[in-house]
């Protein structure tokens, strides 16, 4: 052997690509958002697909009011891979992008944006204007910020609830709401947001600790009032100690509207003398079961039970106001409970639902001296001009200088808060439009529907259920300006407001023809029918109301201005959002659907958990672990992200970080290095060289059917909206079967067989298959490196899928059958081509984990299960391809029913070319050559000669 070996690189066919192992995915996403759009690339795909089965997700509209974040990227993402996954598919995936661009968001910021404090500061028309410049210029951010994200969807024509005919869709809506009987006008308590001057739907409500004011008030009687009390309870107490009942409330701002005092009717209550050192005596009534904690609150108190009677037996009776010039009525009521307070609570029908309820049930009147702003007016006595969270303070200690106050502390609870504004919201008696869910049976038809619809998770069925069930109406009137106006009219003869569905279609028909704000503008004889009075008095003089609908109402519409009206079909395959929209988006749209359609608009929904940090905290700018879309894009790239949705289990919350995303990146390098190390294998195959499957060599025909099981299983997981099973089988399928296995036992015969020998032809054959299948997979979620790699690939090979997104998913029958077999289904077959490459696996193991000398290195021989005996046989010089060693000495049944493999030493020396340990010097020219190395090195250099 001469001295110094040739250096025989240059005779190899070592991989070329110039795919980028390093992704840039920052600097190179961007280019590609911009190709895609120059390309059409979503609209070819959708076109080609003209006449398959239509897919229509339909998008929950983001409001238009602020930049995106980690929340926002995981719901875009989700969807995007949705409709790429059907689109991929060969379904007609028309995806619709929307936006919700009135209500107060959107007014609050461009108020905030004017510099202004209230919406009073203001001319209407001139903040309408305002509203809509500053919601069409997010609108113009997020959607940049989407189209960064690499979604698809028309995001040239979105739909816009601002938009006339979207507008129009929402009054139709109210005149077929108002035509069936479902609406009401009423004066109901609603959420009412002091600070924003609005009635709020429970949607719109979220509920904070906060520290409240609870006291222990005394309501007296007089001497006649007292002798009442007594009279029920069978006693007689003689002298003249007051009697007072002792109530207990943690709204002491309810107090100036407080008319009745409720019990609970079967519950025991006691009437005790209370004495105290330096105090006259009292006798105060309140739940036997409440006294003794009551009476512990106070230092040196002593009671005696002087009689008893039911709560029952109180009702009926009256005593005087503790500060208000009025008597209270004493009232039963189910909610008051037994295990706080005093068993006796203040009702006040102006302040609360519940007290409301019991008011109507008594006749007590409904006071409400409290206006929009959250001031009292002069119906709250002493207490007039302030504010009410203000005045809870002041009304305290004039219970305590009354002489009317036993006992007060601070209280920790859950407290309802505008979700908008984040501040503490109240209960307030106001006229307002609401949807009556028991009217026409709508709640129950509802509920009897919600089993036809597939719910993902599968307790959003249950979580439906509960909130429609504990909703019975649906407040839908706002008092602001930025939104859809409720086209009521109001009597001028007799104050009656009437929503008539005529009236209401005439305003839907000009809405659409010239959008919303011809209501402030026109006469209001513009929207009546000819010779319209008034169906209470019969008159003829109306006014405009000036409310505007609920936002969760314009949404809630969204089926019908965008899926029925636009893309002309009912209902959408699927709706998917965070799981807050069961009380919100979810729900709303449910009922308008139901009540005017008969049916659920959505065939599934979807439901999301919350992007958390790291420790499964909230994300806050003031918490510091805020991560806004953008500054995440830039940082890490889209496909990284988008990687990171695709890991997650989304359903529940979601962790993200910096070393989720450290994991996640190594993932996303390895998948990336996949690609590329594909296209370098793939290098210089043509059209014209592609080997026909029933053509290749066994080994490649079995990572073939290898391939079919992994597609099928991708595919299932896919349509089955199980991203993380997606994400990992792609895992299992890059690190098992292909580098941990076929693209290893490929390396000889790719590297050193001839450029256009049929096996190595073979060979490429079969990996450009799988890099097709790979990009194709992987499109739904790593849509840029997909199509950059796509896009690296031969053009003669890509043909006519000028993108990845026209390539389709691969359907086969025998993948399917092979993809049983891969997630532990019976085999079909003992002889299954899968079971051979498991097989095949298993023995390249127990030759990579022997120590010492390995690989070519070594010569084996095989032991195989006999239902894989000829198979084997029949694999020839692939078996020994496939165990990565320079000979096989032999095949043979095994005899204890388990497949192992026999190693020793090579013979032989080892080829400076193909490594492999063979006889060398055949050739005299290259001493250090396998006979097979120097032919072909031979052949390379005639070729050369002649050149």
């Amino acid at each position: 052997m001469p001295e110094t070996a040739r250096d025989y690189r240059s005779t190899l066919n070592l991989p070329k690509t110039d795919f980028p192992m390093r992704a840039e995915l920052p600097k190179r996403e961007p280019d590609r958002v911009r190709w895609w759009a120059e390309q059409g690339t979503y609209r070819k795909r959708l076109a080609a697909n003209t006449g398959g089965s239509p897919f229509i997700l339909h998008d929950g509209p983001p409001y238009a009011n602020g930049e995106l974040h980690m929340g926002h990227f995981l719901n875009r993402i989700l969807k995007d891979a949705l409709v790429k996954i059907h689109l991929l598919d060969g379904r007609y995936a028309d995806f619709i992008p929307g936006w919700d661009m009135h209500g107060l968001p959107i007014e609050r910021e461009t108020l905030k944006h004017l510099g202004l404090r209230s919406h009073h500061e203001i001319d209407p028309l001139e903040l309408r204007e305002q509203c809509k410049q500053r919601a069409l210029s997010w609108l113009d951010r997020q959607r940049d910020s989407m189209l960064r994200m690499g979604c698809f969807g028309h995001f040239d024509d979105p739909y816009m609830t601002i938009v006339p005919a979207y507008e129009g869709a929402i009054v139709e809506t109210l005149a077929d709401l108002a035509e069936a009987g479902q609406t009401y006008k009423g004066l109901r308590p609603t959420q009412w947001c002091v600070y924003d001057e609005t009635a709020l739907a429970d949607a719109e409500i979220e509920y904070k600790e906060q520290t409240s004011h609870q006291i222990y008030i005394r309501f007296p009687g007089t001497p006649a009032q007292r002798a009442d009390v007594l009279a029920r309870a069978g006693a007689e107490i003689p002298g003249q100690e007051r009697l007072s009942v002792l109530c207990w409330t943690t709204t002491p701002w309810s107090m100036p509207g407080v008319v009745g005092l409720a019990f609970a009717a079967d519950a025991a209550y006691g009437i005790y003398r209370v004495e105290r050192a330096g105090a006259q005596s009292e006798l105060l009534v309140l739940a036997i079961d409440r006294a003794a904690d009551v009476f512990a609150l106070v230092p040196g108190v002593r009671a005696t039970l002087l009689a008893e009677l039911p709560g029952s037996a109180l009702v009926g009776a009256s005593l005087r106001h503790s500060f208000m010039d009025r008597d209270v009525l004493l009232v039963d009521a189910p909610y008051v409970e037994l295990d706080t307070g005093t068993g006796a609570v203040t009702t006040a029908p102006g302040s609360g639902p519940d007290d409301f309820e019991t008011g109507a049930r008594f006749g007590l009147p409904t006071l409400v001296p409290i206006d929009a702003r959250g001031v009292f007016d002069e119906g709250a006595g002493p207490y007039a001009g302030l504010q009410v969270f203000d005045a809870n303070p002041h009304i305290v200690e004039g219970l305590r200088a009354g002489g009317m106050l036993w006992y007060a502390a601070a209280y920790e609870h859950s407290y309802p808060h505008c979700w908008r504004c984040k501040n503490p919201v109240i209960y307030r008696a106001t006229a307002q439009w609401f949807l009556a869910m028991d009217a026409n049976g709508l709640r129950r038809t509802i509920e009897q529907q919600l089993p036809d619809v597939k719910w993902l998770p599968s307790w959003g069925e249950t979580r439906m259920t509960q909130i429609v069930d504990n909703h019975p109406e649906w407040c839908l009137s706002r008092q602001r300006v930025w939104g859809t106006p409720i086209p009521a009219v109001v009597c001028e003869d007799c104050g009656e407001s009437t929503l008539d569905p005529a009236v209401a279609r005439n305003a839907a028909a000009r809405f659409r023809k010239d959008g919303a704000g011809v209501w402030w503008t026109e006469p209001v004889e513009a929207f009546l029918p000819a010779g319209w009075t008034c169906p209470k008095c019969g008159g003829a003089k109306v006014r405009k109301e000036s409310n505007i609908v609920d936002i969760w109402f314009e949404s809630g519409v969204s089926w019908r201005a965008v899926i029925a009206d636009r893309v002309g079909t009912f209902p959408a395959d699927a709706f998917l959002e965070g799981s807050d929209q069961y009380r919100g988006w979810f729900r709303s749209n449910l009922i308008t659907a139901v009540a005017t359609k008969g049916a659920p608009p959505y065939r599934q929904v979807i439901s999301t958990g919350w992007v958390v940090d790291q420790d499964g905290r909230a994300m806050h700018k003031s918490a510091g672990n805020y991560i806004g879309a953008d500054e995440a894009m830039q940082k890490y790239g889209a496909d990284v992200l988008r990687l990171w949705v695709a890991s997650t289990e989304f359903t529940g919350d979601i962790r993200l970080g910096a070393s989720t995303l450290e994991n996640v990146a190594n993932v996303y390098k390895n998948l990336r290095f996949r690609l590329r190390f594909l296209l370098g294998l793939i290098a210089g195959l043509t059209p014209e060289a592609l080997v026909p499957r029933a053509e290749m060599e066994p080994l490649d025909r079995l990572a073939l059917a290898s391939l079919d099981a992994f597609a099928a299983e991708v595919v299932e997981h896919y349509r089955a909206f199980r991203l993380h099973d997606a994400y990992i089988a792609i895992q299992r399928f890059d690190k098992e079967d292909l580098s941990g296995f076929y693209a290893d036992v490929l390396k000889d015969r790719l590297y050193s067989s001839a450029p256009d020998a049929k096996r190595r032809r073979s060979a490429q054959s079969a990996l450009f298959e799988i890099f097709r299948t790979m990009s194709v997979l992987l499109a739904p979620i790593l849509s840029f490196t997909a199509e950059e790699a796509w896009q690296h690939l031969q053009p003669e090979l890509r043909g006519e899928a000028g993108s990845v997104f026209d390539v389709a998913f691969p359907h086969s029958e025998t993948g399917v059958e092979a993809a049983c077999v891969q997630m532990g289904k019976p085999l079909r077959l003992p002889d299954d081509d899968l079971a051979v490459w498991n097989e095949l696996k298993q023995l390249r193991g127990q030759v990579a984990s022997s120590e010492g000398v390995r690989d070519f290195q070594l010569d084996a021989s095989v032991d195989v299960q006999q239902p894989f005996y000829e198979r084997f046989v029949a694999l020839g010089d692939n078996l020994r391809e496939a165990l990565v060693v320079s000979a096989l000495r032999g095949v043979t049944p095994s005899a204890n029913g388990s497949s192992s493999v026999a190693l020793v030493p090579a013979a032989g020396e080892k080829c400076q070319r193909c490594w492999k340990y063979l006889p060398l010097g055949s050739d005299p020219a290259h001493p250090t050559l396998c006979e097979p190395c120097a032919g072909i090195v031979r052949e390379l250099e005639a070729q050369g000669a002649a050149r």
